[in-house]
């Protein structure tokens, strides 16, 4: 790979990152309702103490100054209802810059919305989208991204199912190359016609996918492998049906 072409897709794969970030989590703060908007701030003001020593004697505005000479701060956070308004998710994003800038997430679910509210502590990153399915279950499809290395950026997309009793959260597993669960990381320097993906059809019940990944940082060689397949959803759970792999050798450019 040349110094140019490495150049050009490494600010490709930016621009599609930050395409992907505009307004990643649903409603922005200035969207939200006064009761979640102070939720949110809670959650915010939690998380800034987990960071700084003896923040329970400062002000926000003193944790906050602390945050910013530190290079650390919460540059995306929202919450994204279900299609049934049954229970919502608020996400922040923290953000922390040395030589480069990274993100981790941080998520709450708050479920039984319409009878006595339950609260936990999940893992999810942003939130792309949530479908409502069948049988009470309900797709989540979350997206995060990251800059592992100078010169490799990623881009993620995750698919989780999950139901809930009355007091909590189950997730059913998602079986895919081995693994219960599926998602996907696509690095920086993929050649592809089509942007990553992860849709579900409620009509057809089909979960469909894309997504490459290029071993030139990993692995040294350069070569794209492109991934695209469906999932049906056959009693309950979501089944591999088909996936087609493209493999495609280096350019001369």
């Amino acid at each position: 790979m040349t110094t140019l072409r490495t150049f050009t897709l490494t600010i490709s794969t930016v621009l599609l990152v930050c395409s992907f970030m505009t307004n990643p989590l649903g409603k922005t703060d200035k969207q939200l309702s006064k009761a979640d908007s102070l939720i949110l701030d809670n959650y915010k003001n939690e998380l800034e103490k987990e960071y700084v020593e003896d923040a329970d004697s400062m002000t926000r505005e003193q944790l906050d100054s602390i945050f910013y000479e530190g290079r650390t701060s919460f540059p995306a956070s929202g919450v994204v209802y279900s299609p049934d308004n049954s229970f919502k998710i608020f996400t922040i994003e923290l953000e922390s810059c040395g030589a480069y800038c990274n993100s981790e997430w941080h998520s709450w679910i708050h479920f039984n919305l319409k009878g006595k509210e339950k609260i936990k502590k999940v893992d999810f990153t942003a939130i792309d989208t949530i479908y409502k399915l069948p049988d009470n279950k309900y797709l989540i499809v979350e997206k995060s991204w990251g800059r592992p290395a100078s010169v490799l950026t990623v881009f993620c997309l995750e698919a989780v199912l999950v139901s809930f009793s009355t007091d909590s959260l189950i997730i059913h597993p998602i079986k895919y190359n081995n693994q219960n669960h599926f998602g996907f990381c696509q690095e920086n320097g993929v050649q592809s016609e089509k942007e990553p993906f992860i849709k579900y059809n409620k009509d057809k019940k089909l979960l469909t996918y894309y997504y490459g990944n290029n071993y030139a940082y990993s692995k040294g060689i350069d070569t794209d492998t492109l991934r695209e397949g469906q999932f049906k959803y056959i009693n309950e759970q979501f089944i591999l049906d088909k996936e087609t792999i493209t493999v495609r050798p280096p350019t001369n450019d």
